[in-house]
């Protein structure tokens, strides 16, 4: 009776390691030859065993290249503050250098025109700016600080965007600085803010994306994607609609 019982055993130990063996290299080896790939349950098997695996391969490496993504262009936004004749804070977001000799692009109606001042706050430094440009049409502006050797971002090529590519939408809060802080920037004064989506259409006059951002100070600020090139510049009024001035129409304006 024992030894009956042992039999039992071993074939119930034996025909469970044999499922395991045939379910994970048997079928999906059989799902690699013609004949047997018809069969609907030896199929399943093959993909069972290959989707996931590379899901978390893409999710993992598009994480990684998004850090490495805002590393890169990080040192290349600024801040935006425009004052009025009594030094009141009117209008504030977010700009990005695109020559290294000083010129800045943002928002126009973040510098309007007839007003105290314009400020650009880098991470260390605030400066000056004079309005040297403007296209009210597509909300653009290109201002003059001076300074040289300024790290500038990379303009992306529109024709090689792609429907669903992820992107990286910038901006900044602008530093509220005391008198005693002229010309400096303390580091807890000025950080980043991002906001993470995907395209869903691609025109020559907008880009239209799946996210809204409700932060009013990314306006202005740079659209990027998982290579660190900007795709396009952030319009984000007060009540969080977002639009964005492809990167096309940003070369026609600064002529690239």
């Amino acid at each position: 009776m024992k030894q009956k019982i042992f039999k039992l055993i071993l074939i119930l130990i034996i025909g469970g390691l044999g499922g395991v063996l045939a379910d994970q290299f048997l079928l999906p080896f059989l799902a690699d030859a013609p004949f047997f790939s018809q069969i609907e349950f030896i199929e399943r098997a093959k993909d069972g065993t290959t989707i996931i695996n590379k899901t978390e391969r893409i999710t993992i490496a598009e994480n990684t290249a998004a850090e490495e993504a805002i590393r890169r262009i990080n040192p290349s936004i600024t801040a935006v503050q425009t004052l009025s004749k009594n030094k009141q804070i009117i209008r504030e977001g977010t700009g990005f250098i695109v020559f290294s000799d000083g010129l800045i692009i943002t928002a126009a109606d973040l510098v309007p025109e007839k007003a105290g001042q314009y400020l650009v706050f880098q991470e260390n430094s605030s400066s000056t700016a004079q309005v040297i440009k403007r296209d009210g049409k597509n909300n653009l502006a290109l201002l003059k600080i001076e300074k040289t050797n300024l790290p500038v971002v990379p303009l992306a090529d529109l024709s090689e965007l792609a429907l669903g590519e992820r992107i990286i939408l910038m901006g900044v809060q602008t530093p509220h600085l005391l008198e005693k802080d002229a010309g400096q920037v303390p580091k807890d004064n000025f950080y980043r803010f991002i906001n993470l989506g995907t395209i869903r259409g691609i025109k020559e006059e907008t880009i239209s994306l799946n996210l809204s951002e409700e932060d009013p100070l990314a306006n202005g600020g740079p659209l990027i994607n998982t290579k660190g090139e900007v795709v396009g510049l952030n319009l984000v009024n007060q009540n969080g609609l977002t639009k964005t001035a492809p990167v096309n129409i940003i070369k026609e304006f600064i002529k690239i």
